[in-house]
């Protein structure tokens, strides 16, 4: 708590950041790793679907809900059976991003904010060396200049773990999206026949 206080007021706005990159950090965590979409067997179900059985692949989207809709669109027939698979498409990747832009600019942010808490440190510091009387005193200038510098290893402290996580969590997001979209382009590159057959297979099952 002593360097937390020695480090100036930027240590609470940094303290505020790093609060809201917990909280984005642990929601995104708990939101992408409660399913495994795709899965190591993700390529095996597009080849059965590119074979023409592409009911596994159906009930394997089904299985998280957030995918139901985008299913449903698959067996779905009719002429804007393209059109709203994208926006479906659009419409999942825009929850799986959800609080990443905010995540990308906190991690920005911070190592600013720091940066500003120790130019802000290093003025104060001088400014009360230009205005001693006794001259230079180094241990007085040596414990300024460390003091101002705690607001930036704070700031570096957030933004590195923060854009790891946002990387980790792009790519889950990238990974998902170009999963779904070779799901539709193997479901609607089936000739009519199969897709016939697909369809009823889904009805029965």
């Amino acid at each position: 708590m002593n360097i937390f206080l020695m480090g100036g007021w930027m240590m609470w706005p940094l303290a505020f950041v790093s609060i809201m990159v917990t909280a984005i950090v642990i929601e995104r965590f708990l939101f992408f790793f409660s399913f495994s979409f795709p899965d190591r067997g993700f390529t095996e179900l597009l080849e059965k679907a590119a074979d023409g059985d592409a009911v596994p692949l159906c009930k394997e989207l089904e299985k998280n809900p957030m995918f139901c809709k985008y299913a449903h669109f698959l067996v779905r027939q009719g002429p804007n059976r393209e059109a709203s698979l994208q926006v479906e498409g659009e419409s999942v990747l825009k929850k799986m991003e959800a609080r990443l832009s905010l995540l990308s600019m906190l991690a920005k942010l911070a190592p600013l904010m720091g940066l500003l808490g120790t130019v802000f440190g290093m003025i104060s510091t001088f400014s009360e060396i230009a205005s001693a009387s006794s001259g230079v005193n180094m241990n007085q200038l040596a414990g300024g200049i460390w003091q101002a510098l705690i607001t930036t290893a704070a700031g570096l402290c957030i933004a590195i773990p923060a854009l790891f996580f946002l990387h980790v969590f792009q790519k889950r997001a990238n990974d998902a999206a170009d999963a779904l979209a070779e799901a539709a382009n193997v479901v609607l590159s089936l000739p009519e026949g199969n897709r016939h057959d697909f369809i009823q297979q889904k009805k029965k099952t």
